[in-house]
């Protein structure tokens, strides 16, 4: 059956509205309308189609307008012509090509057996819709795979994106080229190279742009295809995360990685057993990806897909705490700087530094392995969990004011005095105890913060009256 496409000027004609005299008969009006159907088929068949640049001399030539594209077939085609049966059957399954008979003839150009694969590959391409993007090393299916890749490619395209497909299971390179679309353009350049004639060259852009038509036609199969594979994690954790390239060596490829936010544990100001505490406290939380992983590749392949974008933002969010709790835990740690350096210059400790090493650690390290008792209760509030854990996680101001309320006249707080129903950070709090072997009297109802005042005497103890 023929198909009617509304194009150019048929398709302005086709429901015409006419504004005739009162006095005008049935016959005139019947008249003017079958006119008007012939000369826009005669405009639409040639004036047009010449005014468009159309060159109905040579086979195959064609026009596009808009998404429309008229072609001028030729005679002599034979059923064993190879480019021409690729443009007959797209012709034929593209509802907006417009076939246009031509006085030109045709003649089949010599193929070299590469071309002829390619062209096989094409013709296999249109026949049926994979199941997914695997494929041999040959060139018929390599430009069979080709197709549809940079279909899927275009279909992910549009504007707005697709929500429940997403490209990155697309094979990144195809036979050696860098992309898929590479691949189609030494395709067509194959084809280029095997002809001189400008009429066949014609055939040739026409055929790149019905592939380009049939690939428009083909989205809602493309993203099928998609839907039906598997993504990779690392497509969510790549786009969720925070990332960093590293360059290769040595003509190495580059490498991208995930940049968490650097722990707590990694503050050069803490001592060893701190260290280790403080990372097993945060711990859960900086490993919370393999949770997400786990249930993501759990999923089928289509849910993966239309999950996709709410892994990444969930991920992302989480991430973002992590930020946060980093950016404040560093800050807070960061206020001992002041007293780790000014014990160390007073020691007249110079670190002798080695590759790799940092001074920071170094001066942590020396800090630490002194006697700190004699600090006055000050400076010994600004190494403790009060400073740098907060309160609705790890109940450390509860934790702090429990401990300066004791009713003894004056009593040593040592890391009996915490267990587990202090929280999740009682071992830092013991630690803590146990460097730092902090007093407490009867009085004590406040301890001040340290001024940072080179003149300030940090082991003497502040008189108890004036927080009483």
């Amino acid at each position: 059956m023929e198909q009617e496409v509304s194009t150019g000027i048929t398709g302005l004609t086709r429901n015409p509205v006419y504004s005739f005299a009162p006095d005008s008969s049935p016959e005139f009006q019947r008249g003017i309308g079958d006119l008007t159907k012939r000369m826009a088929q005669k405009l639409d068949g040639s004036l047009a189609l010449k005014a468009l640049g159309a060159d109905e001399t040579s086979a195959f030539s064609s026009v596009r307008e808009g998404d429309v594209l008229h072609l001028m077939y030729p005679q002599n085609v034979k059923d064993g012509d190879l480019l021409a049966a690729l443009i007959t059957v797209l012709a034929s399954i593209i509802p907006t090509c417009v076939i246009h008979e031509s006085g030109a003839g045709w003649s089949e150009p010599e193929w070299t057996p590469e071309s002829r694969k390619h062209l096989g590959g094409l013709i296999l391409a249109i026949q049926a819709v994979p199941e997914s993007f695997s494929h041999s090393s040959s060139p018929s299916d390599l430009a069979r795979i080709s197709l549809w890749i940079t279909a899927c490619s275009a279909a992910l395209s549009r504007p707005g994106g697709v929500a429940d497909a997403h490209g990155d299971i697309l094979p990144s390179a195809v036979g050696g080229q860098k992309s898929a679309s590479k691949y189609m353009l030494k395709v067509i350049s194959g084809l280029r190279s095997n002809v001189s004639d400008d009429s066949c060259l014609k055939a040739i852009d026409t055929l790149s742009t019905l592939l380009k038509l049939w690939q428009k036609n083909s989205a809602a199969n493309a993203l099928s295809i998609v839907r039906k594979c598997k993504l990779p994690w690392s497509a969510v954790l790549f786009k969720a995360a925070p990332t960093e390239v590293i360059k290769g060596k040595k003509r190495q490829p580059d490498q991208r990685v995930v940049r968490s936010p650097p722990k707590p544990s990694r503050s050069p100001w803490l001592s060893s057993a701190e260290r280790s505490e403080l990372g097993n406290l945060f711990k859960d939380r900086w490993s919370f990806v393999e949770t997400f992983r786990t249930s993501f590749v759990a999923l089928e392949a289509e849910q993966q897909h239309r999950q996709f974008n709410s892994y990444v933002a969930r991920i992302k969010a989480k991430y973002e705490e992590l930020n946060a709790i980093s950016n404040s835990v560093h800050a807070r740690l960061g206020k001992r700087k002041y007293w780790i350096e000014r014990v160390c210059k007073e020691d007249k400790y110079t670190p002798k530094l080695k590759k790799g090493e940092s001074e920071s650690f170094l001066l942590a390290s020396h800090f630490f392995k002194r006697q700190l008792a004699g600090l006055n209760n000050s400076v010994k509030k600004v190494f403790s969990p009060l400073t740098y854990l907060d309160e609705e996680s790890y109940r450390s101001v509860t934790i702090w004011s429990e401990l300066i309320t004791f009713s003894d006249d004056s009593y040593e707080v040592s890391a009996s005095d915490f267990s587990i129903d202090d929280g999740d950070a009682y071992r830092l709090w013991q630690t803590w105890a146990d460097i730092f072997k902090p007093v407490f009297t009867q009085k004590t109802r406040k301890v001040e913060d340290p001024p940072l005042l080179d003149s300030y005497n940090y082991y003497e103890q502040l008189a108890d009256s004036a927080s009483a």
